[in-house]
């Protein structure tokens, strides 16, 4: 007589097990968990929405309640944090307002603590606290901690709870948390790699005790630790609410088809708006630092990076995504691991995509090959010690490109409201020093989290309204910011035509002015978190003309104190770029209004010096001489606009209407001078194949390629020999041609 063994259970599993089955699930049906149907959608729609605007309610409860603790001015002010609900799996279902890149990030985490076996050691149990920051371990800089807390109903492991904050400072070499200037992972900071940093929902004294030893401004660091954990216990009480009224198997079930339910919905949208087909976008960013302030001998060079995107949609809607032709990996912090590309990815999925239920199964829509090892996007292969400072910089310029590729897409099948001309670039700004309290202080501005928004297919974009790594662009008050750092706003302005030109124009970024207060002296940090400074910045699309490179501006031993004493003008806005107005108002000891970025002012600043930050507008679209002339009048009569721009750019003959107080279009003018302008462009161009003729001969010699050009391209021919095959091919160079 044999005895048969009941197959094991969802409860009785180990989560290693189920892990495994889940996939194979997916790879036979084609579905998450093998759910080919929603049952619980179908047979109860209303209860099916009902429970997950719960789930949603829940997590933003603990983004409000772990911000609220934390009381970090880069979280309460600025947003970005983020708390989210995941399946015992790791696949996040429900997440908080904030940053929409960390879903993914989160959810890796979680996958990676079941796959490292730590069921089994150090264990799961009720009250447990995990946390990661290592870019090792699947984080995308070491500033943005990771924490999850196990949510264990009557003895089974049933979701887990997590959040991520951008902390003020983990211990970088230099002060604060943009570490763009890190030469390796030795000056990444503070690592907590895959740690079991707490039990019974409280943290390990030796936790607090490394923060202090190892961070600048621990209070603010292990604010934010108490918040994330305040979030996370938030949620799971909150669900095990839900579930003592809903139900566990109920609560189980429709948790998995919330996942499976987002995929579906990312595919729809990619079939129904978009076409099948190879798409590809070039796109580059520079990071110029040969002369400046560097740390370490072979940082003292100028970097391009080469960003290039190629997108694949089969008959199915599943979408193939590469990076093949990225260039090598750089001595800097700016390098990111394909878990973090891939979690980065599915930010810029979500707003061109876009879904209703945001969690990981978009992810499971689409598929992201491997980057070149020993490139920006993959380097530990060939340098494990890589920094990954501020991955995000590379990342997003690479994610802008993912709006081109998806706009003409959606252009060629008519949704023309769809389309999104392409990122602004990034910028940030940090203070460190003694701040006006007497006590160290290191942080993060979050200016740059209000960009201006991409042109649409049909509008211009929205003005200091948009940030491309969150949906909840917040720059801050004023006032709190004030509260955080030594500095007084001078200034909170519109930055006219920085948007670029098109006949819809970007959306406007906007200029900060601070004065310098309260303290003996500080370093202001102009940092690259994804900006360009000596190549152009947001370039447009479909004959739109790019905005300016991203610039910085500072006086140090000025004149303001005599000039607030007089009640004379001060500076408060950036004015003309061209006839900047710090120049025409201040006198300084230094007085730079156009440095290449990013820089670290070589001396420390003072009282009555003034910082002026630049925060960029997006991309525009179409061509400038087809902008409507009235728009271009009304651009004039706020500020939006020069005089010149609109002539030279746009060719609208305009004037100014003294008793209207506003600028009207003279149409008919406006027609002739466009005309000639049109005529003026066909005199001086010349046939593709006659142009086509002249670059190959300057790109097989190489003319006028600097240092920063050259290694680019030959790093990424090298570890994309694809790639390489296909750039000789176009310019027909003799196969063994290298840069």
């Amino acid at each position: 007589m044999t005895t048969e063994t009941a197959p094991p259970t969802e409860k009785s599993m180990p989560i290693k097990d189920l892990l495994a089955t889940n996939d194979e699930l997916f790879a036979k049906t084609g579905y998450l968990f093998g759910l080919k149907d929603l049952k619980h959608k179908q047979e109860d729609p209303g209860g099916y929405e009902a429970v997950w605007q719960i789930l949603l309610n829940i997590c933003n409860t603990g983004w409000d309640v772990g911000c609220r603790v934390s009381s970090s001015a880069i979280a309460v002010e600025g947003g970005d944090a983020l708390w989210a609900l995941h399946l015992p799996t790791g696949e996040a279902v429900a997440v908080s307002r904030g940053i929409t890149a960390h879903p993914g990030l989160l959810s890796h985490f979680v996958r990676q603590l079941i796959e490292e076996g730590y069921e089994d050691n150090p264990g799961i149990n009720p009250g447990d606290i995990f946390e990661n920051n290592d870019p090792h371990y699947g984080g995308i800089h070491p500033v943005d901690f990771d924490t999850a807390v196990p949510i264990i109903y009557e003895g089974e492991l049933v979701a887990w709870a997590s959040g991520v904050t951008h902390v003020m400072d983990s211990g970088y070499i230099l002060p604060g948390s943009i570490g763009f200037m890190n030469p390796d992972s030795f000056a990444d900071g503070m690592p907590v790699t895959m740690e079991k940093i707490g039990e019974n929902d409280q943290l390990h004294p030796w936790y607090a005790m490394r923060v202090k030893s190892r961070t600048r401004v621990p209070d603010s660091v292990m604010g934010d630790a108490r918040g994330r954990l305040a979030g996370c216990l938030t949620i799971r009480n909150k669900v095990i609410e839900a579930i003592d009224k809903y139900g566990l198997e109920y609560f189980k079930d429709v948790m998995k088809e919330y996942v499976e339910d987002g995929r579906r919905y990312a595919v729809t949208r990619v079939k129904n708006q978009a076409i099948p087909g190879r798409l590809r976008k070039s796109n580059f960013k520079d990071l110029a630092m040969k002369g400046k302030r560097v740390i370490m001998p072979n940082q003292d060079v100028d970097i391009l990076f080469n960003l290039p995107l190629e997108m694949n949609i089969d008959k199915d809607a599943h979408v193939d995504f590469s990076l093949s032709g990225a260039s090598g990996w750089v001595p800097f912090g700016q390098n990111i691991t394909p878990p973090a590309v891939k979690s980065a990815l599915l930010n810029a999925y979500s707003h061109m995509v876009g879904f209703d239920m945001t969690n990981w199964g978009p992810a499971a829509a689409w598929t992201l090959e491997d980057p070149p090892e020993g490139s920006w996007a993959n380097p530990y292969p060939v340098n494990y010690y890589a920094s990954a400072g501020v991955a995000w910089a590379p990342a997003v310029m690479w994610m802008s490109s993912l709006y081109e590729a998806f706009g003409r897409a959606y252009f060629m099948r008519g949704y023309i409201e769809e389309v999104a001309a392409g990122a602004a670039t990034t910028l940030t700004a940090e203070f460190s020093g003694i701040g006006q309290y007497g006590t160290y202080v290191a942080g993060l501005s979050l200016e740059q989290a209000s960009n201006g928004a991409p042109a649409r297919g049909m509008a211009d974009g929205e003005n200091s309204a948009w940030c491309i790594y969150t949906p909840n662009a917040d720059f801050g008050n004023a006032e709190v910011t004030e509260l955080w750092y030594p500095i007084v706003y001078l200034g909170r302005n519109v930055q006219p035509d920085s948007g670029g030109y098109g006949t819809f124009r970007g959306g406007l970024g906007h200029t900060a002015v601070w004065m310098v207060k309260n303290t003996p002296g500080i370093e202001y940090q102009c940092g690259c978190a994804g900006m360009r400074s000596k190549v152009l910045a947001n370039h447009g699309m479909y004959g739109a003309y790019p905005g300016w490179p991203d610039r910085g501006s500072y006086a140090h031993d000025t004149n303001l104190k005599e000039l607030i004493e007089k009640q004379q003008p001060l500076v408060h806005e950036r004015g003309d770029p061209e006839d900047p107005i710090m120049a025409n108002i201040l006198t300084a000891k230094v007085l730079e209004t156009n440095i290449i970025t990013p820089f670290i002012t070589p001396e420390l600043l003072q009282e009555y010096d003034v910082i002026m930050h630049p925060i960029s507008g997006a991309q525009a679209l179409g061509d400038p001489l087809e902008r409507d002339p009235a728009e271009v009048a009304l651009d004039l009569t706020k500020g939006w606009t020069r005089e010149r721009i609109a002539s030279d750019v746009h060719g609208v003959v305009a004037s100014y209407d003294e008793a209207a107080k506003e600028y009207k279009a003279d149409e008919a003018a406006t027609e002739k001078k466009r005309d000639d302008m049109r005529q003026a462009r066909k005199d001086r161009s010349v046939p593709f194949k006659e142009w086509w003729a002249q670059e190959r001969e300057k790109v097989q010699a190489k003319e006028n390629m600097d240092p920063a050009v050259l290694d680019m391209w030959r790093s990424s021919m090298e570890l994309s020999p694809g790639y390489g095959a296909e750039l000789r091919a176009f310019w027909k160079l003799p196969e063994d041609f290298t840069f």
